[in-house]
């Protein structure tokens, strides 16, 4: 689809601490004086914004978001797949989608231009999507998973109202590293498997989470793969020690940390090597492991499975 056609705004008017409103206005003003036709879907809540934008995928030229990683996340679902693009004007707290990306940040008059040029010529970028099937259910996802550490510092971040921005992710990583445990996983990989007991598992779409930490810094979210980034169980030390190196990617250099590549990705939490289990491992309860999230927002509870899914997200260049 390319060409002039009606476009789709959703809108979190909380994101940024209410600079979501903000920015809303300012977009859906600046897009409308710019000759495009839009519909404001933005409703009372997630899920009436979910059902507007259901009912415009794959008929609207694009469905534009203004608001963080989670409304992006709620706008893959229904975008995945279908010939409606995907437009992003970042106005979150970590952002970590558009980062990915490589998207204008914290410039909402930078993206609307750029978004109101690809409109028009019906420019658009075809990157990859992640398929995630659980025992609840399929689910889409734009960035990372996480499944370890990494998924109990979003569920923390998530719960407090302050500090604004990255800082939000670092004091949260800070105190879970306090209590750190390392759990018990099966990964395979493109049908190879590996146990081990590990500290996170990032399963890797695009670069960064937690408001810039690049966890992936190699990940190309159009090449078809995943990036599965496996840090060893640490103690508190070396661990904190470790995530000082996340923001400018430099932990590769860790022993303890591991990359795979594969399309096809599946995590199931065991007992690891050498524990009660044996070297085959064993199904341990849930309670035990944290529930893994994706573009910051929970996706189900292991085991569960990952695929990269080429070109299924249609990104506004």
């Amino acid at each position: 689809m390319s060409g002039p056609g009606p476009v789709g705004l959703l809108v979190n008017p909380t994101a940024g601490r209410g600079a979501g409103f903000a920015a809303g206005a300012r977009v859906r003003a600046e897009l409308r004086r710019l000759g495009h036709a839009v519909t404001d879907l933005s409703g009372p809540d997630l899920p009436a914004a979910r059902r507007a934008a259901r009912q415009v995928a794959g008929e609207a030229q694009a469905l534009v978001v203004v608001g963080g990683d989670g409304l992006v996340h709620a706008a893959v679902q229904e975008v995945a797949g279908t010939g409606t693009a995907l437009g992003i004007v970042p106005a979150g707290t970590g952002n970590d989608v558009a980062r990915g990306l490589h998207l204008p940040l914290g410039d909402p008059v930078a993206s609307v231009a750029a978004l109101s040029d690809a409109l028009r010529t019906g420019r658009r970028r075809a990157v990859d999507a992640v398929r995630v099937r659980s025992a609840e259910g399929q689910r889409w996802y734009a960035s990372i998973l996480a499944s370890g550490l990494d998924a109990l510092v979003n569920e923390r971040a998530n719960s407090w109202p302050w500090p604004r921005g990255p800082a939000r992710y670092t004091l949260a990583t800070l105190r879970e590293l306090a209590t750190a445990r390392g759990v018990g996983l099966r990964l395979e990989l493109d049908g190879r498997v590996v146990h081990r007991r590990v500290l996170l598992a990032a399963v890797a779409n695009t670069r960064c989470y937690g408001g810039g930490l690049a966890v992936a810094p190699h990940a190309d979210p159009a090449d078809g793969l995943l990036d599965v980034v496996v840090v060893d169980e640490l103690s508190a030390l070396p661990a904190l020690h470790l995530f000082t190196r996340l923001r400018g990617g430099r932990h590769l250099g860790s022993a303890a940390v591991h990359v795979h590549r594969a399309r096809h990705v599946r995590l199931e939490a065991v007992e690891a090597p050498g524990g009660p289990g044996g070297p085959g491992g064993r199904a341990v309860r849930r309670a035990r492991t944290p529930r893994p999230h994706a573009d910051g927002e929970p996706v189900g509870r292991l085991p569960l499975t990952c695929e990269a899914v080429p070109g299924a997200l249609h990104v506004l260049a």
